[in-house]
């Protein structure tokens, strides 16, 4: 019985803390750029919303075959220093490689930027893409990308 008592006395008094702010987590609160609380929190507050709709973009994607608002805002997230934002990216660029966007060459094009970007998983998803093209697909990708 006493067990049970100081475990409920733990939880609650970690419950009031959590509660009135008074513990945090380190990876809780992204990184802000600005020395400003309150320029901090609208950044903060921008890259959890901003998060927010390129997951629900990325999981309607899934289910229309376009890719093309998730990417944007995976993208803009992960340049920025995101860690969810690196992470929605990897999966946007993951369904690309499997060929589930519509347009191929847009995905090809897309892959590619990451390619140049230095992003170094991506060359895989691209080169898996790249053995779904029609090999006119992949001709049309490699002249638009430069390559």
């Amino acid at each position: 019985m006493k067990l049970k008592l100081t475990g409920v006395a733990v939880s609650l008094a970690l419950c009031a803390a959590f509660a009135m702010g008074g513990i945090r987590f380190a990876s809780a609160e992204p990184a802000c750029a600005s020395e400003d609380e309150a320029v901090c929190k609208a950044e903060n507050d921008e890259r959890v919303t901003m998060y927010g709709a390129g997951r629900n973009a990325y999981e309607n994607a899934r289910t229309t075959g376009n890719f093309t608002e998730a990417y944007t805002i995976a993208r803009k997230l992960a340049s920025s220093g995101d860690k969810n934002g690196d992470r929605l990216y990897k999966m946007v660029n993951m369904q690309l490689g499997w060929g589930a966007h519509k347009d191929l060459v847009q995905a090809y094009l897309w892959l590619s930027e990451g390619v140049a970007d230095g992003v170094d998983y991506v060359p895989l998803w691209r080169d898996k893409l790249a053995e779904k093209m029609t090999p006119e697909q992949l001709a049309e990708a490699k002249k638009k990308a430069g390559n």
